[in-house]
């Protein structure tokens, strides 16, 4: 059985990883950059928790300075294109990482249930 916010917040966030990789700058998207925001909005709305919504925070604003100016400080050895793309893409792994722990986590509910009522009934028929 799936999880369609699940799903839904799992295709926005590849949505997101697109727009970020495709970007190829140097210049800015504004087009690209709307997108995100609104992809950035679905993928809070879609799950219920805190720590998805933080990661994504994180990602808007790292994708707003990539995705608005052409030009970027250099970050220690990257650019500052690649090191926002980074950043970007750690936050994406950890919504990635927590989507995968809420879904495991309702499925042994679900498993949890299952057994529970699966006792009663054998208990019942005795």
């Amino acid at each position: 059985m799936g999880y369609p916010d699940i799903e839904r917040a799992r295709e926005s966030q590849a949505a997101i990883r697109r727009i970020v990789e495709a970007h190829a700058g140097p210049g800015a998207n504004l087009r690209a950059l709307r997108r995100t925001v609104d992809l950035c909005r679905e993928l809070s709305e879609s799950v219920d928790d805190d720590y998805c919504r933080e990661k994504v925070r994180t990602v808007l604003e790292y994708a707003a300075e990539l995705l608005s100016r052409g030009e970027h400080r250099a970050r220690g050895a990257l650019s500052g294109a690649d090191f926002l793309r980074q950043q970007i893409r750690s936050a994406l792994e950890l919504v990635q990482s927590r989507l995968y722990s809420i879904e495991r986590a309702r499925r042994q509910g679900q498993q949890a249930v299952a057994r529970a009522m699966a006792g009663a009934a054998h208990a019942i028929k005795r």
